[in-house]
């Protein structure tokens, strides 16, 4: 049989639970019939039964027959119709034969193979090691059922959808993203004289850059084939089988991301010198941040500040790319898509590389700034960070990695602002580095909770910390104990 494993199995759940619902008593009875080329699958019970009038209507969303005396709730009458929809996008064609007051007979038809021609007009890959990639998918599809078919297969694979009915829609919705979508699915046959392979064509010029797509298409005529060919875009015949797909657009993904690196890479080099050396008065800084609204201001900031700066959506496009050389530095949002900016310190770490980080964060955790430190990073930046505050911190982190004599200069400043803090107030700090509450400080040293925020305030005050990630940066600079 040619059939998708997955979708079949919830065809025929639907049906069985479609028949358990409405047979009160009597039996149920699943089959199936080969004739020819194909096989047709049966369900059958001796339930209610349906109206001839209702017989086609029962597949629509939402629709239930008169409700029998024996249940005492009714569901939401998708079951039929999810039945329908994939069994249209399975190409299996779904019927029924019904007697009201003796039952029902529900076939799924579905084309049987020879041995010898086994293998499906579009395999799917063999598994590979790597991880199935994922990103932000613009959907475009004018069928209501396949798209929305098509939008649960995509979210369920951890994919992020934008879901339209036409190109026109589209392209007006390009014309306002911050960002572009990782990839385009989009069918071949769409409303209002935008095709598919139209809408692939000129969506790059409103984006500003190429998107991998990919066009499904019912129309198998030699003309289409050969248009789709003649471009740079992949195309997939329907019925579409829902794990080549999602191989597919893994795939174009992963290449157009490889991509991506390759060109971050030669950003890197021709930062560096055309011969590869380092430019001692041209110091690069690495950014790693998914807003491009972030991404591009810190560029222009630091760009006016005389620096190179080599800008990444991930930290998976970062660490795709060569290792930055001696001297640059790390500038990392700690909430990324993917792998985190602290995950991301962490590789590092496990390499030995010694390239100093400022990590960005948009909330006081004190948990996440202790395994921030943990990991390497030079500063913590609570957003939103001035100017001044970004050009300092990096400043700093990059002059403590290469001077010995500034790291022991830190070292001793941080001890000093600890060295008035009172026993209590040592107490408390403790306590906060661990990530305890006040509520829990209090109970643990036997104080009210009003008294932990005084110490805790003596301790920003006479410690200089302008924030809790500051003060994790200082403890651990004057050698106090961190535990996340």
């Amino acid at each position: 049989m040619r059939t998708d494993p997955q979708l079949l199995e919830q065809i025929l759940r639907n049906l069985l639970s479609n028949a358990l619902k409405y047979t009160a008593k009597g039996s149920i009875l699943m089959g199936c019939r080969k004739k020819g080329d194909h096989l047709t699958i049966e369900v059958w019970d001796t339930g209610i039964g349906v109206p001839t009038s209702e017989c086609k209507a029962i597949f629509n969303a939402y629709h239930q027959v008169a409700k029998p005396a024996f249940l005492n709730g009714q569901g939401l009458g998708l079951g039929l119709s999810i039945v329908q929809r994939l069994g249209n996008l399975l190409d299996h064609r779904v019927a029924v034969r019904s007697t009201t007051g003796k039952g029902s007979v529900f076939t799924v038809t579905l084309p049987v193979v020879a041995a010898g021609h086994m293998a499906p007009a579009d395999p799917a890959p063999e598994p590979a090691d790597t991880p199935r990639q994922t990103g932000t998918i613009l959907l475009v599809e004018d069928e209501d059922d396949l798209r929305t078919l098509l939008e649960d297969v995509l979210e369920r694979d951890g994919q992020r959808v934008v879901t339209l009915n036409s190109g026109s829609e589209a392209m007006a919705w390009a014309a306002e993203a911050e960002e572009p979508p990782d990839l385009l699915l989009t069918d071949f046959d769409l409303p209002g004289g935008i095709t598919g392979l139209s809408l692939a064509q000129d969506l790059p010029d409103v984006l500003g850059c190429a998107v991998p797509t990919i066009i499904l298409t019912g129309d198998i005529t030699t003309e289409t084939l050969q248009a789709i060919a003649a471009t740079p875009h992949d195309q997939i015949a329907k019925p579409v089988q829902p794990e080549v797909l999602l191989a597919r657009i893994s795939n174009l993904m992963t290449d157009a991301r490889a991509t991506a690196a390759r060109a971050t890479a030669a950003r890197v080099t021709a930062a560096q010198g055309a011969d590869g050396s380092s430019d001692p008065d041209r110091t690069t800084l690495h950014v790693v941040d998914d807003d491009p609204v972030a991404r591009e201001t810190t560029r222009r900031l630091f760009e006016s500040e005389g620096w190179a700066v080599v800008a990444h959506p991930s930290a998976e496009s970062f660490l795709a790319a060569p290792r930055p050389k001696a001297g640059d530095c790390l500038l990392v949002d700690c909430v990324l898509p993917g792998m985190s900016g602290v995950d991301l310190l962490k590789a590092l770490q496990a390499e030995r590389a010694t390239l100093p980080a400022v990590v960005l964060t948009g909330h006081g955790d004190i948990a996440m700034a202790v395994n921030a430190m943990k990991a390497g990073a030079a500063d913590l930046i609570e957003k939103p960070a001035s100017a001044s505050d970004l050009l300092g911190s990096v400043a700093n982190a990059t002059e403590r990695s290469t001077n010995t004599r500034a790291r022991s200069t830190a070292s001793r400043v941080a001890q000093k602002t600890f060295a008035d803090l009172t026993k209590r107030e040592r107490e408390v700090l403790a306590k906060v580095l661990t990530g305890a509450p006040n509520k829990v400080i209090a109970h643990d040293l036997g104080i009210n909770q009003r008294t932990v925020e005084n110490h805790r305030a003596a301790v920003m005050r006479k410690t200089g910390a302008t924030s809790l990630p500051d003060l994790v940066r200082l403890a651990l600079a004057a050698g106090h104990p961190l535990k996340a």
